[in-house]
């Protein structure tokens, strides 16, 4: 049974986002962060000059300082890929002096040098989705040739067989301007191209960025195959056909600070119901839009120094962006809830997910009858939880929430409702 408060409105489509605020976490340095890589909610790497890396597995707060074990404390780092909670790759130079990559597999306790080549910025790490195994590297070109190589074993070894890309003119790439989705990558540069492989890296074609001369940052929404996305460098420029085409949208902030990070929520700015976009500049600032970048806020201004990156937690969607003064700022979870029925339900309810079985993403509704702090959370077969959909007080009525499992593993998962003293616990199957 139903209570029906309208006869008028029985269903009635409305869309409840609950932003947390913005807040510090300790760092424990003062150094130039340059890079973040969030490998899900809880753990994040971090790294910057001075040899500077840290790692957190509680969410930032606790930060480790993993510096100086194996990674000279003269390296500028400025590329940091986070693959696992124990596994993780940087990248740096010394100026003047060559370049170098190193890799962890317990947590940063130690760190092995992996790659060098002389000259040349190595800018960018990625793992093809989905894959701790497979990724990609991305570097400034030497004798001509863009550095590109790729890796079948975590990142333990690289090669470049048969990944060939000439340098046109005097091109060069950016740190931390590369996107994976799938087996689509993206890296941008400063002469107006981004470059575009549709196949792993063995490929690519440049595509013209318009009015962006330089492509500091580059977003693609995974899930949907990498075809809409949005790169940046003193402007945005958007695309919905993976990039063959580039059109202008509108931007934020002011003055001559480029874009040096973009991130969102898990849909694409065409289905903007969950997504939005948040971008930080080479200032002090944060930017968030909610209607596809018609209108931004200015959602957050740090204390000091200025933003490097910004990153989003995939399973999870804690946000983390790093600064020029050792600073991290960090976005509670994004909560993205929707109400699809003003109807008061007599009884709490948690009803299977659709679809189930589910490839990357999945719908759950539930019911409840009275406003009350309520809770929607992830766990994997051994009960360990890795998400939380939903932390928030609602109101009575029916509600679903999107689940996106692209970064998880295929498997037997579990989510659980609380709402005042109502539990119930439901399976759901992940297949990829």
């Amino acid at each position: 049974m139903k209570i029906v408060i309208s006869y008028v409105v029985l269903f009635f489509l409305t869309v409840s986002l609950t932003f947390s605020q913005w807040s510090e976490q300790t760092s424990g340095v003062t150094a130039n962060l340059k890079s973040v890589s969030c490998v899900d909610q809880s753990n994040v790497w971090v790294c910057g000059y001075l040899g500077t890396i840290l790692r957190t597995t509680n969410g930032g707060l606790n930060w480790q300082n993993k510096t100086g074990n194996g990674v000279p404390t003269n390296v500028s780092l400025i590329n940091v890929c986070g693959i696992t909670q124990d596994i993780a790759i940087v990248s740096g130079y010394i100026s003047g002096s060559d370049t170098w990559v190193w890799r962890t597999t317990n947590g940063g306790d130690n760190w092995t040098q992996v790659f060098t080549q002389a000259t040349g910025f190595i800018n960018a790490v990625v793992m093809l989705e989905g894959s701790t195994n497979n990724g990609f590297m991305m570097g400034d070109p030497v004798a001509s040739r863009w550095s590109l190589w790729k890796t079948t074993n975590g990142g333990a070894n690289w090669d470049s067989t048969g990944v060939y890309l000439p340098q046109n003119g005097t091109e060069a790439g950016w740190n931390n301007s590369m996107f994976a989705a799938g087996t689509k990558i993206w890296f941008g540069t400063n002469s107006s191209r981004i470059y575009y492989s549709s196949n792993s890296g063995l490929n690519w074609t440049a595509q013209i960025s318009g009015a962006e001369l330089n492509t500091y940052a580059i977003w693609f929404w995974s899930l949907f195959s990498g075809e809409e996305g949005i790169a940046g460098g003193t402007g945005l420029v958007q695309t919905t056909n993976s990039g063959i085409n580039w059109s202008a949208m509108n931007s934020t902030g002011t003055g001559s600070a480029l874009i040096t990070g973009i991130t969102s929520t898990l849909l694409p700015v065409s289905n903007p119901q969950f997504g939005l976009i948040w971008l930080v500049r080479a200032a002090t600032s944060v930017y968030m839009s909610s209607n596809n970048g018609v209108n931004w806020i200015t959602e957050y201004t740090a204390p000091a120094g200025n933003y490097n990156h910004i990153s989003v937690a995939l399973p999870g969607r804690g946000i983390w962006a790093v600064r020029t003064n050792g600073g991290i700022s960090y976005h509670s979870q994004i909560q993205s809830v929707k109400q699809v029925q003003m109807e008061i339900p007599a009884d709490y309810s948690l009803m299977q997910n659709y679809p189930n079985p589910f490839n990357a993403m999945t719908k759950i509704r539930f019911s409840v009858p009275a406003s009350a702090d309520t809770k929607l959370k992830i766990y994997d077969v051994n009960g360990r939880e890795i998400l939380t959909l939903v932390d928030s007080k609602l109101n009575p009525g029916e509600y679903e929430s999107l689940f996106d499992a692209g970064n998880l593993s295929s498997g037997v998962y579990f989510y659980r409702l609380e709402s005042n003293n109502y539990t119930e616990t439901k399976k759901m199957m992940l297949v990829k």
